[in-house]
């Protein structure tokens, strides 16, 4: 907003300029004549402005008008309008003699916020005169001190390839009826001395093609508009290597780091931004792989952005910034796929519309204040705007979906109110980057840190990265130390496989001896399964003298610090400064800081936890020393929980299940009766099974042959199994990525026939086991998936004289009841007469071939027969038994043990050839044998 003191000033700049408007013959020449590149600049130009078809008033548009306003008068007011040498200055913060390339960036950048509040509509410095003529003074001084085509680049590359050269080209188009010629050519001459092509990869590449197609724009340079958006659409096509992104979604950046929502959302806007400046145009990109784009959305951006917040675990060093927090970075990304929306085919345009809807929505409900607009600009505000008032755009359900990006050691389960992730280390992917002074205490950040994510919406914004308790970070095996450089792991066992797309199990062989002083190893395992997180830990093993520790949870408490912790079922203290040993915990319930963001946590085998309810404070510029950081003391309540395996540690575990959620009675009914089973945790092989979705997941740690439950394997590799009444599905992943031959895997069970295999799977037995090989060679981890048809499963099968499908009768049988010792209500028997003449065939209808035991059931007297026949039909071989009815009543009495074939093919049936006494029938029954 223009102050007092800033209202005086621009009147009377304002009367200058009108004497001088009056005196001049002076008018700037347009640059060129109007053709193709002047239509893609003033494209340019309204996306970067939102044009003037707005309300003003509007309730969204209207602060953000505000916002631009105050920051561009705060650097005007602060800005020395005479700077007359070179030894002078901008800004004070930003004097001449300072080496750091980042101030010319960062004086572009101010340059620019003065120049969009000339351009946009509503702002009181809407076509300032003064203010245009300061800003182009500003640039006239840039381009004679700062940068231009003989001054030689110094510091960081970025600074003079990217950072300032975009501020600058945005400025341009801002200012470019006001700009000459000759200063238009200047600073482009500029921009192409420090970036002659572009020469970089991932965001780095997609950042200097950008400068490149914008600045051929606005200097009218066909030839390197069309190299640079060649260079952009290299990044189109999956890498297996190095920087960019992969199969599987992941996206990696610096070779070694997980990156989507940092330098990924970065080639995100910049592609998207660049697909639609040039859509219609002589240089609309029209590369064949540019449906890989759109996918992008679905397999990186989606699964990694919770209700609006990008997850923490895919940014990098950029959780050090406290301008740039999860939801910043999310916001940021959801302003990529808006614009996306706008050029997609329809079907994927559609989609990427109903993501935003269901974000923004989300992200809103129960706030009157829209937090993506606040981070947008004027023209992504109206696109959103439109996309949220469209009633034919519906918002997309919530994602229920379990993804493993292999490539970048990630995985994420989303499931009905929450969100999952979990960071790891490999071989190939380091623990965490702490490049530029930022991320300086990111230490753990990415050796098995679980994230949770619920309605609890900041929890991990608002400051949580600069007061947490960096040592103890949730799902984290760990000795409290501090590592100047980013880890490796010194295992390749790290990955996991799904089954159905929803569950998958996660693994991680550790150990932090490279570059560092520790010895500690363990092996670590999560399930993921409906309604509950399974964590197991085995083989911890350290020589150092300080504790190991598991820490089970570190949660960010509301302002008072008082959620309620309960530990079986008996309240703590919620006074900040608490803690406590806590011997034997079978369950602990912390209340969430909303409704919808309580966590339970149930221990299968009772242990000691040790637990405390702190204040914590911390600084931004603690974790982040250079740009724009922050001093100020902020401090955020946690309550901390952890399992202390002791120093000089030797093969520890542990096993916790983590209960997304949950009140504090849930929690408690489920330790009464949990749904999982944990089969193994051992040194051999790491392994859960959900009882209630019959899902079974097992980590095989070694090269050997080894067992656990139905499921063998001899290699490494991650497997899980669903078992329905009549299907199996398996999947199977080598985590190592090394495996280059086939992992042999064996189910003790017998199939009926393969229904689906992918590709690799080669099914070599179905019965008496199943066997089948899998070739992972050069699979990079990914999941391979085979579903089996099961035999029928035998069943008991009773056939009773009621039974009129079942029995059939030669001859006269009378009916009867009287004796009390019958099967059911009824029994027939002969009237012991014409003896030979009679029959009775009990049928039964088996669901399986297999072997049966048979019984069968008479109600004794005395006048029975002592010598009834009975024959038995099975697999077309009869076999004959004698029974002696006056014996053994009301009881099943087993005539043998016979194979079967399935269905009706065999029966008992019941003679009285040569009977001397009542034949009886009553009941026969069919046992399968397992």
């Amino acid at each position: 907003m223009v102050n007092g003191k800033g209202l005086r000033i621009w009147y009377v700049s304002f009367m200058l300029l009108m004497v001088f408007m009056i005196i001049s013959t002076y008018v700037p020449q347009k640059a060129y004549a109007t053709d193709e590149f002047d239509t893609l600049r003033a494209k340019w130009k309204t996306m970067l402005t939102g044009g003037t078809s707005y309300s003003v008033t509007d309730g969204d548009i209207s602060p953000k008008i505000a916002a631009i306003t105050a920051t561009a008068q705060d650097y005007w007011d602060r800005m020395n309008k005479a700077p007359a040498a070179p030894t002078n200055y901008l800004w004070v913060d930003l004097p001449a003699g300072d080496r750091t390339s980042s101030q010319v960036t960062s004086g572009f950048r101010r340059i620019r916020d003065m120049a969009l509040a000339t351009q946009t509509y509503g702002s009181p410095l809407y076509g300032d005169p003064q203010l245009i003529a300061d800003v182009i003074m500003a640039l006239d001084w840039m381009n004679t001190w700062r940068y231009n085509s003989t001054k030689a680049s110094y510091d960081n590359w970025w600074d003079w390839q990217i950072g300032a050269p975009t501020a600058l080209n945005d400025t341009v188009v801002l200012m470019y009826d006001s700009l000459s010629a000759t200063q238009i050519t200047n600073y482009m001459n500029a921009v192409i001395k420090y970036l002659p092509s572009v020469n970089k990869a991932g965001a780095n590449l997609s950042w200097q093609a950008a400068v490149l197609i914008l600045r051929g724009v606005i200097i009218k340079d066909s030839v390197k508009l069309i190299a640079a958006r060649d260079a952009l659409t290299t990044l189109f096509s999956n890498v297996t290597t190095g920087d960019g992104f992969y199969a599987d979604g992941s996206f990696i950046q610096h070779n070694v780091y997980a990156y989507t929502g940092g330098y990924g959302a970065n080639i995100l806007i910049d592609t998207a931004n660049m697909m639609y400046l040039l859509k219609g145009s002589t240089y609309e990109i029209t590369n064949a792989n540019q449906s890989n784009v759109y996918q992008w959305i679905y397999k990186s951006y989606q699964p990694l952005i919770y209700k609006g917040a990008m997850m923490d675990m895919s940014r990098g060093r950029e959780i050090a910034r406290y301008t740039s927090q999860d939801r910043d970075a999310g916001h940021f990304i959801m302003q990529g796929i808006i614009r996306l929306s706008q050029i997609a085919p329809a079907a994927d345009a559609n989609a990427f519309k109903s993501m935003i809807k269901y974000w923004i929505g989300a992200e809103n409900q129960g706030s009157t204040t829209n937090k993506f607009y606040t981070d947008a600009s004027i023209n992504m505000i109206l696109l959103a705007q439109g996309i949220m008032s469209d009633s034919a755009v519906a918002p997309a359900s919530e994602l229920v979906k379990y993804q493993q990006f292999s490539s970048m050691a990630r995985t994420v389960q989303l499931r009905p109110g929450y969100g999952f992730g979990l960071a790891l280390f490999s071989n190939k992917i380091g623990s965490y980057e702490g490049a530029n002074s930022e991320n300086l205490k990111g230490w753990y950040t990415g050796v098995g840190t679980t994230y949770l994510y619920n309605n609890d919406l900041n929890q991990y914004s608002e400051d949580f990265w600069p007061t947490v308790d960096k040592y103890r970070l949730p799902g984290t095996t760990v000795v409290s130390a501090t590592y100047a450089v980013s880890q490796h792991n010194t295992s390749n066992w790290v990955g996991g496989t799904d089954i159905l797309g929803v569950y998958g199990v996660t693994g991680m062989e550790m150990g932090i001896t490279s570059n560092t002083p520790s010895t500690l190893t363990a092996k670590k395992s999560w399930f993921m399964f409906d309604d509950e997180i399974v964590a197991l830990g085995v083989g911890i093993t350290s020589a150092d003298a300080k504790s190991i520790e598991t820490i089970v949870e570190n949660r960010k408490l509301n302002s008072t610090g008082s959620n309620a912790l309960t530990v079986n079922g008996v309240a703590q203290s919620t006074s900040l400064g608490w803690s406590q040993s806590l011997p034997s915990v079978s369950t602990m319930h912390l209340a969430g800081n909303v409704p919808g963001s309580d966590i339970g946590y149930y221990f299968p085998t009772a242990v000691a936890v040790q637990a405390k309810r702190e204040a914590r404070t911390g600084k931004w510029n603690q974790i982040k020393t250079t740009g724009v950081t922050s001093g100020t003391s902020i401090t955020k309540n946690y309550m901390t929980m952890w399992l202390d395996h002791g120093g000089n540690a030797t093969d520890q575990a542990y096993q916790y299940v983590i209960l997304p959620n949950k009140t504090s009675a849930e929690v408690a009914s489920y330790a009464n009766n949990p749904n999982i089973t944990v089969l193994e945790n051992s040194a051999s092989a790491q392994a859960v099974k959900e009882n209630t979705l019959n899902v079974v997941g097992v980590n095989f740690w070694n090269d050997a042959v080894t067992t656990v439950d139905r499921i063998t394997s001899n290699k490494k590799t991650a497997v899980m199994t669903k078992e329905t009444s009549n299907g199996f599905e398996i999947s199977v992943s080598d985590p190592k990525q090394a495996n280059t031959g086939s992992i042999q895997v064996e189910i003790n069970k017998a199939g009926a026939g393969t229904l689906t295999a992918d590709a690799g799977i080669t099914v070599t037995q179905l019965s008496p086991t199943i066997k089948f090989s899998v070739n992972v060679n050069g699979a990079k981890g990914k999941a391979f998936k085979v579903k089996f048809s099961l035999a029928p499963v035998a069943a008991t099968i009773i056939v009773d004289d009621a039974d009129t499908t079942g029995v059939t009768l030669v001859g006269r049988w009378s009916f009867g009841t009287n004796l009390t010792n019958k099967y059911g209500i009824s029994y027939l028997h002969d009237g012991n007469t014409y003896h030979g003449l009679k029959s009775a065939a009990f049928t039964p209808t088996l669901t399986a071939a297999g072997t049966y035991k048979v019984y069968m059931w008479w109600p004794s007297h005395t006048n029975r027969a002592t010598n009834a026949q009975v024959d038995i039909l099975h697999a077309g071989v009869t076999s004959t038994v004698t029974i002696d009815e006056t014996q053994d009543g009301g009881q099943w009495n087993l005539l043998g043990t016979y194979t079967f074939d399935a269905g009706t093919s065999g029966n008992v049936k019941v003679r009285n050839d040569g009977a001397n006494g009542y034949v009886t029938v009553d009941a026969v029954k069919f046992e399968p044998v397992p």
